[in-house]
């Protein structure tokens, strides 16, 4: 029966945020800052798309405790971390986010594959379960959101999903729904909680 109720709850947020996910994304989409993509500088697109992006996913990227910054680390260390906390404990870590100004045709979303040496990475390396215990990868231009699940096997060049914030329609931002705060955070003991 409990697990009965989890689900009904995950299915229920599911659904509130793919209703609500399109109109959103169109603020950011429709705004002053992507149509001058290629003028932007490198903290102007983690501040005025990247930031956005996922603050309509419902994480709030200026508490620093759920949204950490590792910005100016090693290469193969994400710029952000989003954790779930709980009690001052943490109960989760849901994504991983590294920013990477890579192309348009590092992508094949026919494959759904990622082309980690045309964008200047190795997927491999930012992969590592040494340093990558996150639920799902993402790697993004700004634009281009490629979500990777923490499933992935080494020399994989494979996504789960692909977000184009310049060309999405509807299937892409309900898809996209699976990764809101709201869904990922939600677990069996918060809806048991008394």
């Amino acid at each position: 029966m409990s697990w009965f109720i989890f689900w009904f709850f995950k299915r229920l947020i599911y659904k509130l945020n793919r209703r609500v996910l399109a109109r959103n994304m169109a603020l950011v989409k429709n705004g002053p800052w992507l149509c001058k993509y290629d003028e932007l500088t490198e903290s102007q697109i983690r501040e005025k798309l990247i930031f956005p992006f996922f603050m309509v996913l419902g994480y709030n990227t200026y508490d620093m405790r759920e949204f950490q910054s590792y910005i100016n680390r090693a290469a193969f260390y994400p710029d952000y971390v989003v954790k779930k906390w709980d009690s001052s404990k943490l109960c989760k870590r849901a994504l991983s986010i590294k920013y990477l100004p890579f192309k348009d045709d590092v992508i094949n979303l026919e494959k759904k594959s990622f082309d980690d040496e045309a964008a200047g990475c190795n997927l491999d390396e930012l992969m590592d379960k040494l340093y990558f215990n996150s639920d799902y990868y993402v790697i993004t231009n700004g634009y281009l959101y490629v979500f990777f699940s923490k499933k992935h096997k080494k020399c994989s060049k494979n996504f789960e999903f692909c977000f184009n914030l310049k060309n999405y329609s509807k299937k892409d931002a309900a898809l996209l729904a699976y990764y809101t705060k709201q869904y990922l955070f939600l677990e069996i003991t918060d809806v048991y909680r008394g």
